[in-house]
């Protein structure tokens, strides 16, 4: 039978993305690591796409891909980070570009990377 997926609440999942940018950004690194010694489970392929909708399929988890210090973000906003955060945030999770919503991020370019 299907299974409906509604719900993408808190648990202990996390696939991180661009994890290059360890090296530069300390508060990334301490994140990486937090969720190491507490026990995470580590979810990663570096598919973007692959990683998040194993969360929604788990039901929980979070995703990150913050950019480097003095560079722009990895994900282009409307091809790639928009539509996740769309499914994120449709199944009950949330997205940030550090501010607010990335849904309310507004897109002036199509390469856009915010």
């Amino acid at each position: 039978s299907a299974r409906r997926y509604t719900s993408l609440g808190e648990g202990a999942l996390f696939a991180p993305g661009n994890l290059r940018a360890v090296t530069e950004h300390p508060g990334y690194a301490s994140l990486i690591a937090y969720w190491h010694e507490n026990r995470y489970q580590l979810r990663y392929t570096g598919g973007m796409v692959s990683d998040v909708m194993q969360l929604i399929v788990k039901g929980k988890g979070v995703f990150s891909m913050p950019a480097a210090p003095g560079r722009p973000p990895p994900a282009r906003l409307l091809h790639e980070a928009l539509p996740l955060a769309f499914l994120a945030e449709k199944c009950g999770g949330a997205s940030s570009d550090g501010r607010s919503s990335l849904l309310r991020v507004p897109v002036e370019r199509l390469d856009q990377r915010n």
